[in-house]
Formats: C-alpha cells, structure tokens, sequence
C-alpha cells in the first residue's frame, strides 16, 4: 500500500522503497514537507542499521505486522528520548495487561 491510499501513523511500521529497503517505524511526520522521520531498524535483507532518516510520504508503505515484545519497548524508549508523553502513553497502552506492575 502507498501512503496515497492509507493513512499512516507515528508508530507504525514501514517499508521505506525507492533506493533503499529499510524497514522501521514512523517517529514524526511532517505535513508541510510532505515526509515522515522513520527510525530505521534493519534491512530488508536483515542487516541491522538503527538510525533516523527522513522519507518522502510516497517512498513508504506501511507494514500490516504486529509489533514483538522487544520492538515496543523499543518504541518507548524512544518516546522517553523524546520526551512524546501522548506516544508513550499511547505505546504503554498496548503493553500486555499481565506485565503491569505493582507497587
């Protein structure tokens, strides 16, 4: 899917094409520019790369995987780095229920 025909969000994963096949997760989007801030976690081919890039909307198609474990404590980290309470929150709320913690 191309990013004309659905709407994508900062969190969710995607496929960033043209010159490169990265997979990673939208961090920020910006409409006036017409592009997302994607942390790219690895290749397609599985080379690990952890890095920030700036994508145009239409290099990017949004994956339909559900997050593992390690990839949304992953996720929060960086919206702890970044100090984006809404996406924290947001992220903590799709933890599973049975490893909250009490005090």
């Amino acid at each position: 899917m191309k990013h004309n025909e659905v709407v994508i969000k900062k969190g969710e994963w995607v496929k960033v094409t043209g010159l490169y096949n990265w997979i990673g997760f939208i961090t920020s989007i910006s409409h006036t520019f017409k592009e997302y801030e994607v942390f790219v976690v690895r290749r397609i081919d599985g080379g690990e790369i952890n890095k920030r890039v700036l994508v145009d909307f239409e290099d990017t198609e949004k994956l339909e995987s559900r997050l593992s474990e390690d990839e949304l404590y992953r996720m929060i980290d960086i919206a702890l780095d970044t100090k984006d309470r809404e996406w924290f929150l947001e992220l903590q709320s799709m933890l599973s229920k049975s490893e909250g913690v009490s005090l």
